[in-house]
């Protein structure tokens, strides 16, 4: 792709997304559907204008920097780290919820189907890691993602990617090559990120904030910050974790810093975020589905249908173990139902791997294509629900309150 072609590609998908975004707001729906729409539209499935979407794209390349921000965005503006750490318990329920019952679901299927026991267990990892891009951008687009579900399903979602695609990595080293000791390597470069980022938190954010402080360079708090965004975001997914890892963790660290969280800072990044990146994120999801690859047999119906109801009952149920209000079940249900976009890339190397068979590729792509264009409408309706019932409750309240006191 030429940069010419490449100007014409980001101007075609901001002002496309923009009139569908439009288009979908009026009907009720969240308008960032119409940034997903129009990257189906300029996709391989109508215009092809977007005909190849692999990492080496340049445009994909500038559309993942939209996902860096939004996860950025969602640490850095709406969650509080301290918030998000209170909930460790619950967080940690619901998370394993989502990776335990769709991986046994999966695992059931392919055993089902005959596949090989390398396969099966592909099928139940792939289920488990879940499209946290979709459910973040629809509760903010909601302004319900610094709530105490928000803050849960956020929590969650990082403890299914984790594990999942820890797992996922880890499979093909039985199976390819590698063994117990690439095994303990993989785990020990994901515990050695973790550790890197407790150390930026305790010893470094501090004397960089105070750095950065005396610079006389124009909008160093805003360069140091993106710069720091960038190298924890390529470490995260270095070690095979999910880039949005370090995008939301240094999100949360950043924020902790009383200087750095400026109001200054917060709109200049909200405004190139929101302005340019985020919504050619949405758009290169949108161009992932290739819809001429969807066809449907007993396996992609059977896998597709258990499959989202497994993580949707993962959702419904992981709540309920988590101690959460009943009314928010369904929110947790629908809010663990899209599967990752980077998923399709997971499979599809399996597939060159020889660990998995296209049929399974296909299969994932209807779940993916699906879920991602159900999810946002799906869960709007239930935070409203939600919400609606506590007002409800409170106004019931409210009255008993005033009748108690009139009795008296």
């Amino acid at each position: 792709m030429s940069s010419l072609e490449l100007f014409l590609v980001i101007g075609a998908s901001l002002l496309l997304s923009l009139v569908l975004s439009e288009v979908f707001e009026r009907l009720g729906e969240p308008g960032f559907l119409g940034e997903i729409v129009a990257g189906i539209l300029l996709g391989p499935s109508v215009l092809m204008l977007i005909s190849n979407t692999n990492q080496n794209n340049p445009f994909i390349l500038i559309a993942t920097i939209g996902g860096l921000l939004l996860f950025f965005d969602a640490g850095y503006q709406q969650i509080s780290l301290k918030q998000l750490l209170a909930a460790f318990r619950p967080v940690l329920i619901i998370g394993l919820s989502g990776v335990i019952i769709p991986f046994v679901v999966g695992y059931a299927i392919g055993t089902g189907y005959g596949f090989r026991l390398e396969s099966s267990l592909y099928l139940g990892l792939i289920l488990s890691v879940t499209s946290v891009s979709i459910v973040v951008r629809t509760l903010l687009s909601l302004d319900k993602l610094d709530t105490q579900y928000g803050r849960w399903i956020l929590g969650a979602s990082a403890v299914d990617d984790v594990i999942g695609l820890l797992g996922i990595s880890i499979l093909p080293l039985f199976f390819v090559g590698g063994g117990a000791s690439a095994t303990v390597s993989a785990l020990g470069l994901a515990a050695l990120f973790f550790v890197g980022l407790g150390i930026f938190y305790k010893f470094l954010l501090d004397p960089i904030a105070n750095l950065l402080a005396k610079s006389e360079v124009d909008q160093a708090d805003f360069i140091g910050i993106l710069g720091l965004l960038f190298v924890f975001g390529y470490a995260s997914d270095a070690v095979n974790l999910s880039y949005f890892i370090g995008a939301l963790s240094v999100g949360l660290i950043v924020s902790t810093n009383k200087r750095l969280e400026g109001k200054s800072l917060q709109s200049n990044i909200y405004g190139i975020a929101y302005g340019v990146f985020i919504p050619l994120y949405f758009v290169a999801i949108g161009a992932r589905m290739n819809l001429a690859d969807l066809t449907l047999n007993s396996f992609v119906v059977v896998f597709a249908v258990l499959g989202l109801l497994s993580n949707f009952i993962a959702g419904y149920v992981g709540n309920l173990l988590a101690g959460g209000p009943r009314e928010h079940s369904l929110i947790f249900g629908f809010a663990l139902l899209p599967r990752s976009e980077s998923g399709i890339a997971i499979v599809a190397l399996g597939v060159s791997q020889g660990i998995v068979g296209n049929r399974i590729f296909v299969a994932y792509l209807v779940v993916f294509v699906i879920s991602v264009l159900l999810t946002p409408s799906l869960l709007k309706r239930a935070v409203n629900r939600a919400e609606a019932k506590k007002e409800t409750q409170s106004g019931n309240s409210g009255q008993s309150a005033q009748s108690n006191q009139s009795d008296g």
